[in-house]
Formats: structure tokens, C-alpha cells, sequence
């Protein structure tokens, strides 16, 4: 690779991991006739020609398409890791998508050979090994928070936009509405599992963490922020609050704030007693702007008419 910018993001050489695939073997059906063929199962390649591969070489700026010589969608770090020794054997460019809410064409540039899409790498759960809430790399905030909050009542303190993919928002330092409260999501990283490649151009997935004994603890470092997600594909993150004791998963992240409205899913109960998933950012996102200004400037309300919104 060129330079450690997101653009040349995970080229071919041993210093960086490329993205993620599946070498695992899989079948095409015929679709119907003028639709090509459907790539079926994790291990197969979406190529073109096949079904998915006009909406899956395309970001969500449409200004940009690529061309890529194929397409994987993994769901195990095997088969990533599967996928980035095929692209390294054979000098493809790889680049990796996310929640794929990136404006810019780093994934569907040109000069993208092979794209590999985390977005099936979605799980949340609970390690009690590493007594830590465990995430897959291709989950949406949205997603993450509302588990978290549903299953243990906790929140991530991140970004307020649900439809960011956690991937490059941690490794970019993870700034949200409750940071000032929490600190920045990575504050609370406690591990990261990533598919690198060495000197010899042998892909394989590692796991640093936060312990000031571990030998790999500045890969895990290099994913707090500065790196940019330029030392591998991040295949699942680990969180844990510093100074968080026990194994019980309800204190391992902070509680979200205390809020009058319900955010539970895209609807909203005036004055209900349950406090919001953090919708991200620990925001009550459907309260009306009255309510807002009550609390944050009073003295804007004695002026001209005002119109209920929500937001």
C-alpha cells in the first residue's frame, strides 16, 4: 500500500490487512431470466453479473459506483480471513465496507479490485470470558444501542446517527453527544479482533486488548483513534468501561440519561418511565421542539408563533 490513508486503505502489501471475504466454496442458481445469477452463502463471490452486484458496488453517494472483480459479504472472521489471503494471493486492491455510510468513494473507487462487506458481521453479546459486550465490526449504531439497551440497559456513548456503521466510527475515536459525560468510545474499548497479514503475505485474524500485559496491546492502541483502521480489517470489537467490576453485563457500559420520552425503535410514549436506548447518543430524539427549547432556551418561546415539530 501507498500511504495509510483511507482512500488507499488496505492494499496488497504485509503491512496491512486487507478486507474480508470467504474462500469457502458456494453455489449460483439462475435467478430470472435477465437478472443473472445469485451468489448463494457467505463463501461465494458476488461477481458481476449477479444480482446483488449492481446495489453492492454502489456506496450510498451514488455519485460513485466501482467496479470490483468481486464482492464477499463474510459472516464468520474465518471466512474474512479466507478472503483477504485470496485477494493478497492474487494482487487484488481491497477496500472495506462497513455500515457503508461513507460519502466518499474509498470502497466503490475504481481502482477497487475486491470489496468485502462486513455488514453480515452484526452480532452483539455478551463475552463472559472477557467480561466485556462484544460487537461485530459490521453493525449500525442504531443496532448496537437498542441491543445494548433492550438486553442489559446500557448504552455505548457514540455517534447520534444510527445508520453509521460501528467499523470505522471506533476506529476513528468514536465522538458522540455523551462524551463529555462518558468520554469517547474508545475510552471504553476494551479489545479488538483484526485480520492482519505479515511478512511472508499470510492473512490471519488476531485479538489485542487493553492489558498492559499483552504483547499485542499496541495494535489495540492503534485502534483508538489515530490509526484510522489502517493496521487491519476490525472484525469484532470488546467493550468494557474502565474500572467496570464483575461479570454482569448490566454494569460494563454506562446506564444512558434519564429522559421523559421512550426512543425504543423508531416511536415514542410521552412521559413513560423508561429511559431511551441513547438512540446512539443518549438523546431523546422524539421530543418536540417545545420541549427542547423549555429546557435549553426558555426566553426563544415568547417569540412569534411556534410550530410543533417532531425530530
Amino acid at each position: 500500500m501507498n500511504s495509510t490513508t483511507r482512500r488507499r486503505f488496505l492494499g496488497t502489501t504485509a503491512l496491512l490487512g486487507a478486507a474480508s471475504a470467504t474462500g469457502v466454496a458456494g453455489a449460483t442458481t439462475s435467478a430470472a431470466e435477465g437478472r443473472g445469477t445469485v451468489a448463494t452463502g457467505a463463501g461465494h463471490p458476488i461477481v458481476p453479473g449477479s444480482v446483488q452486484y449492481e446495489d453492492l458496488s454502489r456506496g450510498v453517494n451514488q455519485r460513485w459506483s466501482g467496479t470490483p472483480d468481486w464482492i464477499r459479504v463474510p459472516r464468520t472472521s474465518e471466512q474474512v480471513v479466507a478472503g483477504v489471503q485470496k485477494a493478497v494471493d492474487s494482487g487484488r486492491r481491497i477496500a472495506v465496507r462497513g455500515g457503508g455510510h461513507c460519502f466518499e468513494d474509498f470502497v466503490s473507487g475504481r481502482s477497487v479490485r475486491a470489496v468485502i462487506d462486513l455488514s453480515a458481521l452484526d452480532s452483539v453479546e455478551h463475552d463472559t470470558r472477557r467480561r466485556a459486550l462484544a460487537v461485530g465490526a459490521g453493525a449500525r449504531l442504531g443496532q448496537v444501542n437498542e441491543q445494548l439497551f433492550k438486553r442489559w440497559g446500557i448504552a455505548l456513548p457514540a455517534g447520534a446517527c444510527p445508520t453509521v456503521g460501528i467499523g470505522g466510527h471506533i476506529s476513528g475515536g468514536g465522538y458522540g453527544p455523551l462524551n463529555r459525560l462518558h468520554g469517547l468510545t474508545v475510552d471504553h474499548l476494551y479489545a479488538v479482533e483484526v485480520v492482519v497479514v505479515d511478512g511472508s503475505g499470510t492473512a490471519r485474524a488476531v485479538t489485542a486488548t487493553r492489558e498492559k500485559d499483552d504483547p499485542r496491546r499496541d495494535l489495540w492502541w492503534a485502534h483508538t483513534g489515530g490509526g484510522g483502521g489502517n493496521f487491519g480489517v476490525v472484525t469484532r470489537y470488546w467493550f468494557r468501561s474502565p474500572g467496570a467490576a464483575g461479570a454482569d453485563a448490566g454494569r460494563l457500559l454506562p446506564a444512558p440519561p434519564p429522559c421523559r420520552f421512550s426512543a425504543i425503535g423508531l416511536t415514542a410514549t410521552r412521559h413513560s418511565t423508561s429511559p431511551p436506548p441513547a438512540n446512539q447518543a443518549g438523546l431523546c430524539r422524539h421530543q418536540t421542539n417545545r420541549e427542547r427549547l423549555e429546557r435549553t432556551n426558555p426566553q426563544s418561546l415568547d417569540a412569534a408563533p411556534f410550530r410543533e415539530l417532531k425530530w
